[in-house]
């Protein structure tokens, strides 16, 4: 496209925007139940990536915000007055359907029940104040071991070992799976049929509860731990609210 745009989707279809995460240039406004995204001109394979959206709309976005759908000669409307943000900011806070997107569903023949086995957590579901004040007077060595995802909740997810010494819940990793400290599963099968399980694969990740409903994140709703980038996080959740 050789020119500035504009696409509209359903906010229930926000996770197909995960595959922009790493593109520049990119801006992200919410309103209700559609989320917006804008840009200038774009290469062939940012193109591609664009056509594969599910989009309500496509637009030309000309001078005065005046929006002209594909295909048509003359504009059809004007770009909403909205807040926008640089659309890989946002991921950060609210990465497709909130960088924790729950994901309801009843535990069929796999259950959770207590365990005695001690094993070494490596994620811990916190809030996002707590991180970030840890965040800012740890040393950069701790940090360097950590990746976090947030939402606009205020509750953060922090992956790595040594975890941060924060009140929170904390899993224990089974492959693509984590389950909370102190529990396992009946009955017994292993990590790979846990892992088809849940219908998670590669750097995808199930967050099981005990009441038996999980959280399915992607891969790349984790993000490196630096300082600029939780400063980034909380700046960005403020805005949203």
């Amino acid at each position: 496209m050789n020119f500035a745009w504009a696409i509209c989707i359903a906010r229930d279809d926000a996770a197909s925007l995960a595959a922009l995460r790493l593109v520049n240039g990119i801006e992200l406004a919410e309103q209700e139940a559609e989320i917006w995204i804008r840009g200038h001109r774009v290469e062939e394979a940012l193109e591609a990536k664009l056509s594969a959206l599910p989009a309500r709309g496509r637009y030309e976005l000309m001078a005065s915000n005046q929006l002209r759908q594909e295909g048509r000669r003359i504009p059809s409307g004007r770009l909403p007055e909205l807040s926008w943000l640089p659309l890989n900011m946002w991921l950060q806070v609210e990465p497709p359907v909130a960088a924790l997107p729950a994901q309801a569903v009843p535990a069929a023949t796999l259950q959770l029940v207590r365990s005695t086995e001690e094993r070494i957590s490596e994620l811990l579901l916190t809030s996002f104040e707590d991180f970030h004040r840890f965040t800012a007077q740890a040393a950069q060595v701790r940090l360097e071991r950590l990746q976090f995802a947030a939402d606009s909740k205020g509750n953060v997810l922090v992956r790595g070992a040594p975890l941060p010494p924060l009140p929170g819940k904390r899993f224990v990793l089974y492959g693509a799976v984590a389950v909370p400290a102190g529990f396992a599963w009946q009955p017994a099968v292993s990590d790979e049929i846990l892992a088809r399980y849940f219908n998670v694969s590669g750097h995808d990740l199930a967050l099981w509860n005990e009441d038996g409903t999980f959280l399915r994140l992607h891969g790349e709703q984790f993000v490196a731990v630096t300082r600029s980038a939780v400063r980034a996080t909380k700046k960005a959740m403020a805005a949203s609210k």
